[in-house]
């Protein structure tokens, strides 16, 4: 009897701790690449520049963010544009903080209109990228924010090419042992990804192919062995898709050149209950049609 009262406490106890709430910051450094010095120049184009309300001069600015969980949901709140997930109802909302406007889509809806989004960049054809990966432990070793990380290079190759050649996605990934918090983010971040593909796309257009080799590189940082508290992505053998606004020939254009150089840092992870209002949008704010 005893026994099997602890195996019942011991049950719930692993299922509280699953689902505990967590807050932790995120930092998102854009650190080079042709995308974007184009996008960059485009911004700075009188016409160009105000291509979708001005938010090309937002474009891969650094941007930082607080990121909160809750069971079913996550806000990740800051910058120009904030996000709340829900695996729930299976909805995105997103929060444009210059506007005060927000849009409400599933992932269907956002699956569906990224997959149309990649067929106009690739010509018709979206692509079905597989990759070939290589793990490297280099046993170097660095302090971050007070933890000893250790540096794991992932190396993805993709296994076909295109015009603008073969894919290639670099991380080095920093990796510490996972802390309560982490391990739930990790979760979190593992059952988004089983719900919505893009779980780790920032959803840019002027991304183009890179954001399906930043996703997909994500994804692999979070199955080594400890938490990424800081990754940094490199990306070739993409083009942008705005190429041809530029008057430029993609395939003039070296396909080697890193496209987008990125890094991404997460710090001060924290249980502890997460108020419910961090989950809602701002009062005042008007709702919008996502764009199709």
């Amino acid at each position: 009897m005893n026994r099997l009262f602890g195996a019942i406490v011991l049950t719930g106890l692993t299922a509280g701790t699953l689902f505990a709430d967590v807050t932790y910051n995120e930092a998102v450094k854009y650190t080079g690449g042709t995308l974007l010095d184009m996008v960059h120049r485009m911004a700075s184009m009188p016409l160009v520049g105000r291509m979708g309300g001005g938010s090309l001069k937002t474009a891969f600015q650094d941007q930082n963010y607080t990121i909160y969980i809750k069971g079913p949901k996550m806000a990740r709140l800051g910058g120009p544009f904030s996000t709340i997930y829900d695996l729930d109802a299976g909805t995105i909302t997103t929060i444009n903080n210059e506007k005060r406007t927000y849009a409400v889509q599933t992932f269907d809806e956002l699956r569906q209109q990224m997959e149309k989004m990649q067929e106009r960049m690739n010509r018709g054809k979206a692509p079905d990228l597989e990759f070939d990966v290589k793990a490297e432990n280099t046993s170097q070793k660095r302090e971050i924010n007070g933890q000893t990380a250790t540096e794991t290079v992932i190396t993805m190759t993709a296994k076909s090419s295109s015009a603008a050649g073969q894919m290639v996605v670099k991380v080095h990934a920093w990796l510490a042992p996972p802390d309560a918090g982490m391990h739930e983010a990790e979760d979190y971040s593992r059952r988004l990804a089983e719900k919505f593909q893009y779980a780790f796309s920032s959803f840019s257009p002027a991304l183009g192919g890179a954001g399906t080799g930043i996703n997909a590189a994500m994804k692999e940082a979070m199955k080594q062995n400890g938490y990424p508290i800081v990754t940094d992505v490199e990306v070739s053998g993409v083009s942008s898709p705005m190429a041809g606004m530029m008057g430029r020939d993609e395939n003039n254009s070296d396909a080697n050149a890193p496209a987008i150089q990125m890094e991404t840092q997460t710090s001060n992870f924290a249980t502890g209950a997460v108020d419910d209002s961090k989950f809602s949008v701002p009062a005042g704010y008007k709702q919008e049609k996502p764009r199709h």
